[in-house]
């Protein structure tokens, strides 16, 4: 029977490689070994604490139990100081610090000018690029440590990642004065109207009457305004008929702009002379800060921080 004392470090990376992969297999890619040896880890581990770390479930699955999750909590603490020790050791570490940050369309149109005017006076001595994608493909992207930071509005619900709170992003109904028939327009010309950034909105009590045959501006599933945007049509009990679905957010303005469609949007995106419908605060959004739980060395950390502080 294994003890503690038989376990070291490869034990507890080969714990979070399965914990952050979900099966052996790809812990096995990632690692570059043996099915065999990831599978004979674990259970040195589950035999040195009497605990069952991983449920077995179909097609190769593996669920953390409760000792999994806070074994692999701890693990990370545990490589994260260990890493950060070797960093400081390491003599090459004066070289620029690469830093990729992915950011959701809405993040990357209203925050990305803000991280790069913040990071300016850093830039001598970090390597920074910044990449555009969907909230799904960020999430991806950040387990499998392709990047080092992630901004996305779509709240996640994982431990394979952190998770911080930043700003928040106002979604409206944004909508061009064809797509409501006669009846609506007259009706929402006699409403309290507001001004907000050019564009004519209308009162929260007053939904827009939006004709059978408008055209929707949808986003891609996967991403935070898609998420948003199903959960408007719950929401209203709406069914849309006629939708062009568009994989960014500039697309969907562009249109918008021309005249054409209606879309939920974050209300600094929605062009001028377009009107909007406030659907209420359930539609206020947050930004999130999604990093790594490990892999990060100190001075990505401290990056990664101050983005945080630039958008708080």
């Amino acid at each position: 029977m294994s003890t503690v004392n038989d376990l070291s470090f490869t034990h507890l990376v080969t714990l979070i490689a399965v914990f952050e992969n979900g099966e052996f297999t790809a812990a096995a890619d990632e690692l570059g070994i043996a099915q065999s040896t990831v599978s004979k880890r674990i259970a040195t581990l589950e035999s040195a604490f009497g605990l069952r770390l991983f449920i077995r479930r179909a097609k190769s699955q593996l669920l953390p139990t409760p000792a999994g999750k806070r074994l692999y909590s701890c693990a990370a603490e545990v490589l994260r100081q260990w890493s950060d020790t070797v960093y400081h050791m390491n003599p090459h570490n004066f070289r620029k610090t690469p830093f990729s940050l992915l950011l959701s369309h809405t993040a990357s149109s209203t925050l990305l000018p803000k991280v790069i005017r913040g990071l300016n006076g850093l830039l001598d001595t970090m390597q920074f690029s910044a990449h555009t994608m969907n909230s799904d493909q960020i999430i991806d992207g950040i387990i499998k440590k392709q990047a080092h930071m992630g901004i996305i509005e779509k709240p996640v619900d994982t431990d394979m990642v952190r998770l911080d709170v930043l700003g928040e992003d106002k979604l409206v109904l944004a909508f061009n004065t064809s797509a409501e028939t006669a009846a609506s327009a007259a009706s929402a010309s006699q409403a309290s109207v507001s001004h907000h950034h050019g564009n004519s909105s209308t009162s929260r009590n007053v939904f827009p009457d939006i004709s059978s045959d408008t055209l929707w501006l949808l986003r891609e599933s996967g991403s935070g305004v898609r998420y948003f945007t199903d959960m408007f049509f719950r929401t209203f009990d709406i069914s849309p008929t006629h939708m062009v679905e568009l994989d960014s957010n500039e697309k969907i303005r562009s249109v918008l702009a021309s005249g054409v469609g209606c879309t939920v949007l974050s209300e600094n995106c929605v062009p001028p002379n377009v009107r909007t419908f406030d659907p209420g605060e359930a539609f206020i959004r947050h930004f999130y800060a999604v990093t790594p739980n490990t892999g990060l060395n100190p001075d990505q950390r401290i990056i990664a921080e101050h983005i945080m502080e630039l958008l708080r």
